[in-house]
């Protein structure tokens, strides 16, 4: 029988990319900017966090030894800058052009902190990362509030992410999405609206790095690979791009799925087969959603009545809105 404990961690991981999924989904479920560069704006506000907290002893450049509740809103707030800068110029580009500018952001800052070692301590790292409530519950028993912490973190995304998604900025936000001609006609500000959306997201994505640095306890240019971007879009994609609820079931159901895949039992002669055909579970999850819910485990339109995209589909549009778009000028 599988140990409980391992199952706290499942869900903790869950609960996580549930966070970044939801953050996600503001920006490209509701504002139509397909952003590949998750993994560099985690590792922004990870690093931002690992920083003002680390101890001065490590011999880093600037370790000001703050307290981890100063530095948390801190790196959120870090995050946002980041995001802005790359959005300024990004936001610019169109479709393809835009994904491929994201991604190579998330490349370059991983590579920043690859290059910067007397900030960052480069490719060695940090370790033994101090985490909240550590020092009243130690050992196992410690998994259990982490788990709490990672719920309560995903709860207040999921709320905060409802009130933009519902409020007139959401609206504007998906009208824009499915049709700019119309919103740029009615006198709407798109590409300040779309920088807004995208700090937004930044925000979102720093605030939740730390839950992040509580999970693996250290920090490594080698933990914000594109794998990172990849398993938060699929989890989008499972639960629902634009929907309310997407981000969150689908990165529960992902995250579950995969660990659960781990757990069968093979001959240890197989067990590279195992790890090989694990992706392709994966992927073959992900055709079957597509395939059967092609909107997901929960649709936008069930989230926002009849909406905007079930129209612009209607009107021939085979394209999903908004796909990779920046702000058209």
């Amino acid at each position: 029988m599988t140990n409980p404990i391992f199952w706290v961690g499942v869900l903790t991981l869950a609960a996580i990319y549930a966070s970044l999924a939801m953050a996600l989904n503001v920006e490209s479920g509701w504002g139509g900017m397909w952003d590949l560069g998750i993994a560099g704006l985690l590792a922004a506000g990870s690093y931002c966090y690992v920083i003002l907290t680390a101890d001065p002893d490590l011999g880093m450049r600037f370790a000001p030894g703050l307290s981890m509740w100063v530095a948390w809103p801190l790196s959120a707030l870090f995050t946002g800058l980041v995001a802005f800068a790359i959005g300024a110029p990004a936001l610019r580009l169109r479709r393809e052009y835009f994904l491929i500018t994201t991604l190579a952001f998330a490349e370059i800052i991983r590579q920043l902190v690859v290059i910067q070692a007397d900030f960052t301590r480069g490719t060695l790292g940090i370790p033994n990362i101090n985490r909240p409530f550590d020092s009243f519950v130690t050992g196992r028993d410690y998994n259990y509030v982490l788990l709490g912490i990672a719920v309560v973190a995903a709860a207040v995304m999921y709320l905060v992410t409802r009130q933009v998604g519902i409020s007139p900025f959401g609206r504007t936000l998906r009208a824009a999405r499915d049709n700019e001609a119309v919103a740029l006609a009615l006198g709407k500000r798109v590409n300040r609206m779309r920088i807004k959306t995208f700090i937004l997201a930044g925000v979102l994505i720093g605030a939740t790095a730390p839950v992040y640095l509580f999970y693996i306890r250290a920090i490594s240019p080698q933990l914000f690979a594109p794998g990172i971007t990849f398993t938060v879009w699929t989890a989008l994609v499972i639960g629902g791009l634009g929907s309310i609820r997407g981000g969150l079931a689908g990165a529960f159901v992902l995250i579950v799925f995969t660990e659960a895949v781990g757990l069968i039992e093979v001959d240890p002669s197989h067990i590279n087969i195992l790890v090989a055909i694990e992706p392709f579970l994966v992927g073959l999850l992900l055709v079957l959603v597509l395939r059967f819910r092609p909107d997901g485990l929960f649709s936008e339109r069930s989230a926002f009545g009849a909406g905007n995209r079930a129209a612009g589909r209607s009107a021939g549009d085979s394209r999903p809105a908004g796909a990779a778009q920046g702000s058209g000028g």
